[in-house]
This record gives structure tokens, sequence and C-alpha cells, in this order.
């Protein structure tokens, strides 16, 4: 059976409400179809993302409810929004604080971060959107080294949060992809999960043919008919001191 990502504790780390579902809503379907426990980080709440004038905290429940109604279709209980500055992203201490406390707090084996540091240097528009550059990096400088060192942040213990080991990152939509979860169970329901995103995808009549294109031309050269792919990073120490 296919089941995803080889972990069984999940957390995503992404900068936008839907960069979760376009790139590996498949992914996570398999693997919360099979009772892994799958969580969301997402660093803004995408209030920008809209044509209408509507006030910025209107943009902002649009955009949480539209996450948290996608993340149930696919059985995410635990979505944290961070609620940064949609476009304002940085790699700063603050943000990488704000990810630290969560991963310490849902204490994850594996760490999935929508965008790959090595591979969103302007490749492509979606990729080389700023906020996912700067989310990839903070995600990255998170785990290594500040999340499983108690000098970094020490503010968190007083509440409770220690240094928390992960055994392995995953980097999706990474030019250098090694590893691919063939998604053909999970496609339709992938669908249904963008669907959850009225105030991005209405009026998107190709959506699902884009979609499946997209992950076709993922799979084909690994032998698979629609797929995701990510970029692994495993610790030798499987989550020792780093």
């Amino acid at each position: 059976m296919n089941n995803g990502i080889e972990h069984d504790r999940i957390l995503v780390i992404a900068a936008h409400p839907d960069d979760i579902d376009f790139t590996i809503a498949g992914s996570v379907a398999l693997c919360a179809r099979v009772g892994k426990t799958v969580g969301y980080c997402i660093a803004t709440s995408g209030d920008k993302g809209f044509d209408e004038d509507l006030p910025v905290v209107e943009r902002m429940r649009i955009r949480e409810e539209e996450q948290r109604a996608a993340a149930e279709v696919v059985g995410v209980e635990e979505v944290h929004f961070l609620r940064e500055p949609d476009g304002e992203l940085r790699n700063t201490p603050g943000l990488r604080r704000a990810i630290v406390a969560v991963i310490r707090r849902f204490k994850p084996d594996a760490v999935v971060v929508t965008g790959d540091p090595a591979s969103t240097k302007f490749e492509n528009f979606h990729g080389s959107h700023p906020d996912h550059r700067a989310l990839s990096e903070a995600a990255y400088d998170a785990v290594y080294p500040a999340v499983g060192n108690r000098f970094y942040f020490p503010d968190l213990l007083e509440s409770g949060l220690d240094p928390h080991k992960i055994k392995e990152v995953l980097f999706s939509g990474s030019s250098k992809s090694d590893y691919y979860v063939d998604i053909g169970e999970t496609f339709d329901l992938k669908m249904k999960v963008l669907r959850c995103h009225k105030s991005q995808v209405s009026g998107a009549d190709d959506l699902e043919e884009r979609m499946r294109d997209w992950g076709r031309r993922i799979g084909e050269p690994e032998g698979m008919a629609i797929a995701e792919s990510f970029r692994r990073m495993e610790h030798p120490d499987g989550g020792g001191k780093w």
C-alpha cells in the first residue's frame, strides 16, 4: 500500500494557505488515511491574495477558514497560523522562533517544508515568491540547529517547549527531488481540497487539467502516472544533537 511520507508524525510548514494543498495534498491524504498524524504550520494568512477590496481582517478570516476546511477534508486536525504579514516574510529570529515553538509543541518525527532553499532562487515565479524563499530558509534554520538546542530561544523553555529531535526534513517543490509519492489513489481528493480555497480557484475551469498535467510531469520519469515529489534530508543520528 502507498502510505505517503515514511513517518508517523509529520508537520508541514508553508508560507500561505493553499501552498500545501497545491503541492502535497495527495501525499498528506495518503498519510492520514493510514492513521499518521499530520499538522500544518502556516506563516501568513494570505490576505494579499485577493482582487476584492475587503478589510484585511475579513481577508484573513476567509483564507484561514478555507484552509481549515481543506485540512479537514484530508484528515488534518491541527492548523497553526503564525499570522505574519503576507508578502513581507523575512528570515528573522522572530519568524524562526515562532516556527521552533510550533515544532517543539507538535513534536513531529519529520518536517515537510513547501519550498526548497536549495532550489527557489528565481527558477520560476511561483517558487521564487519572496514569501516562499523566506519561509523555506527560515524553516531550514529553525530545524537546524535551533529546534534541538536549548540555547536557542531559551524563553521557550519557560513555556515547557523543550528541545525536540527531528529525524528527517523533506522539501517539496524542489528541482533536486529524490523521493516521489504516487498520488493516483488520492488525486480526486486533492482536487476536492483545492476547491475549498474558493477565493483562489473560483473560475479556474482548467484547474484539474493543469494539476493533472503537473502531477504527470513529476511522475512519468519515475514510472508513476501522477505524483508529488520531495527532496529528503535525514540527519545521520536520526535526530541526535545537531
